[in-house]
């Protein structure tokens, strides 16, 4: 039986509207921000490295950058571990076999939805109630009076980073929670009980056990924060407006006011910075991730 070969630029064809989408949508647009970085804000002259020298010279991208550092360093540490601990405190309890089966899943489904209910409320709603709570004569300013504590303006102060911080554990909470739920729900008990019999206390088996299994979905756990440590910024603009107190004037902040002085350039060339800078932390955690297991695997010290 003879075969009948397909001639290789016949495959390609099943591949042009896939790579036709990616062209349009994606390598265009792309190449077109690489090519406005080096040029001036109307796009007409070309001026080299202007735009980025004048980004590493701007006090106030300085200040955004940093601003953005500090609070993905401090909120994503936080996060994985508070929802982590939570998710092993919440499996950890045994059901109540006297329960009928149905008390227990409705439990649970009441449960769940209490978990993802901030992750679907609406911004709008949710900065409304963060003014009504944090402002300078909200509810947490007439308690501090009502104690006779001197009134803070929570939002433009010192504290402002606490409250966005707050504000994002708040709402990302019970969704990681959750994510971290379905991964200890895959690690199967007798490895606990071995690890039981054989003398392992708890910090063991969570070190030794827990951690290492869980260390797949850790990585895609922690992409997901630091992305929505980004979206943060629609929390903070409709709350303090374009210009926020100086302690939680994030990238996105100025990037906004850039693009409303259409200052073309420098955006480009910022956005190719933190698109640059991004693609180099999920990298770094995606190394970081994978070396632990080789080392692991090989028993390397």
């Amino acid at each position: 039986m003879k075969i009948k070969r397909t001639r290789p630029w016949k495959n390609l064809l099943y591949l042009l509207p896939s790579l036709t989408g990616v062209l349009i949508f994606y390598l265009i647009p792309f190449i077109d921000v690489l090519r406005k970085s080096f040029m001036d804000d109307m796009g007409r002259s070309f001026i080299g490295l202007q735009n980025y020298s004048r980004l590493l010279h701007s006090s106030n991208f300085l200040l955004a950058g940093r601003n953005t550092l500090v609070f993905i360093a401090c909120s994503t540490p936080l996060l994985l571990a508070l929802s982590l601990c939570t998710a092993i405190a919440l499996l950890s309890g045994r059901p109540d076999k006297s329960r009928p089966a149905h008390a227990d899943e409705a439990h649970c489904s009441i449960r769940t939805l209490l978990y993802l209910l901030p992750f679907a409320i609406p911004v709008a709603a949710l900065t409304g109630v963060w003014k009504i709570i944090f402002s300078r004569y909200g509810l947490l300013n007439t308690l501090l009076h009502f104690f006779g504590a001197a009134e803070i303006d929570w939002l433009h102060s010192k504290y402002s980073m606490l409250v966005v911080i707050i504000t994002y554990l708040w709402r990302n909470f019970g969704y990681t929670m959750i994510l971290w739920m379905a991964g200890l729900s895959a690690i199967h008990p007798q490895l606990y009980e071995a690890a039981a019999m054989e003398g392992a206390g708890a910090r063991q088996q969570f070190f030794y056990i827990t951690l290492p299994l869980l260390k797949p979905l850790g990585f895609t756990v922690s992409v997901l924060a630091v992305l929505n440590t980004f979206k943060v910024f629609r929390d903070i603009y409709l709350i303090c407006g374009d210009y926020p107190d100086k302690s939680i004037y994030m990238l996105q902040h100025i990037l906004n006011n850039w693009f409303t002085n259409m200052e073309f350039g420098k955006i480009t060339a910022a956005a190719l910075i933190i698109v640059f800078a991004a693609v180099w932390l999920v990298l770094g955690l995606q190394v970081g991730f994978s070396w632990q297991k080789r080392r692991n695997y090989y028993g390397q010290d």
